[in-house]
Order: C-alpha cells, then sequence, then structure tokens
C-alpha cells in the first residue's frame, strides 16, 4: 500500500556486486549516491548472467581480472558459481535492487586508482573495516570475505 491507499510499484532491478580479496584486503569504491563506500559491481544486463555480470563489471571499474569463489565449492550439481548472499537494498520508497553478492579474488590485472566512472578505489584492511563507517551489510560482507578469503589470497 502507498501513500492514501495508493498501491505504488515498486522499480526493481537486479545488480550483482563483489568483495574482491587480495593480500588480506578487500577492494571498494566510493559511491557518491549514498556517499559510502561499497563493493564494485552493477546492473545485470539483459541476458547476462549474474556470476558473468559480476566479473565484467569489476573489470571495467577496477581493472582486475578476478574469479569468483563458489561458496558450493564441494557441489557437483551447481552448474553456475553461486553467490554468497542476497540483499534487498531499497534504493527509494519506488526504487529496490536485488544484490546478488559474490566473492573473488584476483587473477591478473592492474588495479586502478579511481573506477571507469571516476570513483575512488581503496583495499580495505580488517582494521581499517572495523574502524570505518561503513553501511552495516557492507561491513558485514566484507569482513566475511577476509573472514573466508584474507589468508588464503
Amino acid at each position: 500500500m502507498g501513500i492514501g491507499g495508493i498501491y505504488m510499484e515498486k522499480e526493481r532491478e537486479f545488480i550483482s556486486t563483489v568483495f574482491v580479496v587480495r593480500k588480506g584486503k578487500v577492494l571498494m569504491t566510493w559511491n557518491k549516491k549514498v556517499k559510502n563506500w561499497i563493493p564494485v559491481g552493477g546492473h545485470i544486463e539483459p541476458n547476462e548472467l549474474p556470476c558473468s555480470s559480476v566479473v565484467r563489471e569489476a573489470k571495467e571499474e577496477s581493472g582486475l581480472e578476478i574469479e569468483l569463489v563458489s561458496p558450493l565449492e564441494k557441489s557437483k550439481s551447481a552448474n553456475l558459481i553461486q553467490p554468497v548472499h542476497i540483499h534487498l537494498d531499497r534504493v527509494s520508497d519506488s526504487h529496490e535492487h536485488l544484490n546478488l553478492i559474490y566473492l573473488g579474488v584476483v587473477r591478473g590485472g592492474k588495479c586502478l586508482d579511481t573506477d571507469d566512472e571516476g570513483k575512488e578505489l581503496m583495499w580495505f584492511s580488517r582494521e581499517e573495516l572495523e574502524r570505518e563507517n561503513l553501511l552495516p551489510s557492507v561491513k558485514e560482507w566484507a569482513i566475511e570475505a577476509l573472514n573466508r578469503l584474507g589468508d588464503k589470497y
């Protein structure tokens, strides 16, 4: 129900984001709209697989070639790399993003100082994440990415 009993239809878009880990740090980009650090990623294009879209977005935004790490490493039946989490991001009262969250590691490329839109990129250690005033879900998954991958990559 919307204002005054009038139904307001929500616009929902699918996005995919990835917490990229390298040498005990996680990569984040500054988002001017939310005025906070978020993982790299973006909208899933029509007919694009979410796991392919986030690899493309990471390359476009950071210059890095990444590999996604599946949370279902032991599963023989998964034919796509699975997200570690799906989060509903409320952009506004009438606009939401269904965010498929992945974990990834660097396999090549050179990290840019700014992303493809001129936004700053920064690597955060666990200690820096703890001190930073991040969105709660971003902080939770950035720390989880380091918990799962920080010592391995």
